[in-house]
């Protein structure tokens, strides 16, 4: 029995170590609440640097965004700027099946020109030439105003005599365009004069063809100056065949009144003689008369509406070839030389 109750107590006093070992768990467990706390007291100011770099990496992303809208904005005027400036492939509708210019000769710098501004220049001009003219009906002058469809301009032309000649070699032989051209008013004399004779960066054509609409006919001008030409054209309220008619009833009467002219007798050989008779100083040749050779161009030039015989100089070499000198022009009608004459520019100079 005693030994019994020795070692129930021997138990109980070994229990309560374990205890007290539990009590220093529960501190030690105490310890990292403490730390807690601690960082708790830190989590504002993190906060606020948080905030701080997300509101500059909106800005920023906002910044960006402005950026990109008014450069897309800026891409996208552009490319309507240039899809507006492209030079056109047809003039008039696609169905006339009129090529443009650029069609024909290949790429050249293009802007489009208002045809508002060309149709008031030549209200000007008709006003100016006519001081008393006729009232029109509103029916009449919209559609005169309405028909002059388009204005083009191409520049920065290395040869515009070669880009108008090869565009209406093609209106002529490909299109059955006729060219109708006017001639410059002649002086009184018949000569033509300084202030008459054209510029030699300056041409002007007209071209008339017909439409698909049988009530009309295209018209196409062509104006050239130093590294530029203009390509105006036009769809006119009158038939084809009536303005073709027209326009072969004029031609017939311009050679029926040439016919009745009084032919002169001149031949080349006198154009010739006549040339050289003018002398080493009305002609501005370097050297005396007889260094050259004079031959003249087989039948007659039509310049500026007058009837010439071109008589070319040229100056023999010791290896007898012959160097191009300079060009005269011996009237048909009056037997007379007054004029040197540019082939290249087509400009007539009065003989001092």
């Amino acid at each position: 029995m005693l030994k019994l109750k020795k070692s129930k107590k021997d138990k109980i006093s070994k229990t309560k170590p374990q205890k007290g070992k539990a009590g220093k768990i529960k501190l030690n467990k105490a310890k990292p609440s403490k730390a807690t706390k601690d960082k708790s007291k830190g989590l504002l100011p993190k906060n606020r640097r948080v905030l701080v770099l997300m509101a500059a990496a909106l800005l920023i992303v906002i910044m960006g965004s402005v950026q990109a809208i008014i450069l897309l904005t800026s891409q996208k005027k552009d490319m309507s700027e240039e899809k507006a400036e492209e030079a056109p492939t047809y003039y008039f509708s696609k169905d006339e099946d009129i090529s443009s210019v650029t069609e024909i000769v290949g790429d050249r710098d293009f802007e489009r020109q208002e045809a508002s501004e060309a149709s008031l220049e030549t209200e000007t001009k008709e006003t100016d030439d006519h001081t008393e003219k006729p009232k029109e009906s509103s029916a009449d002058a919209s559609s005169q105003s309405s028909s002059l469809e388009a204005c083009y301009k191409y520049f920065h032309v290395e040869d515009t005599s070669a880009d108008i000649k090869s565009y209406m070699d093609y209106l002529e032989e490909k299109r059955n365009f006729i060219n109708v051209t006017d001639k410059s008013p002649q002086s009184e004399s018949g000569q033509p004069s300084a202030e008459e004779t054209p510029k030699s960066s300056s041409e002007i054509y007209q071209l008339a063809g017909p439409s698909k609409d049988s009530t009309s006919y295209l018209s196409i001008t062509l104006e050239s100056e130093a590294d530029s030409y203009t390509v105006t054209t036009s769809k006119e309220n009158q038939p084809w065949s009536t303005y073709f008619k027209d326009q072969w009833d004029q031609q017939k009467k311009i050679i029926a009144d040439f016919e009745k002219q009084p032919k002169a007798t001149t031949t080349i050989e006198q154009a010739v003689d006549s040339v050289r008779a003018q002398g080493q100083e009305k002609l501005g040749l370097p050297e005396a008369i007889d260094s050259y050779e004079y031959i003249a161009a087989p039948g007659i030039s039509k310049i500026d509406g007058n009837n010439y015989y071109t008589v070319r100089t040229y100056k023999r070499q010791p290896d007898d070839t012959l160097i191009y000198v300079a060009t005269y022009l011996f009237d048909y009608n009056t037997s007379s030389v007054a004029f040197q004459y540019d082939e290249v520019t087509g400009k007539a100079t009065p003989l001092s």
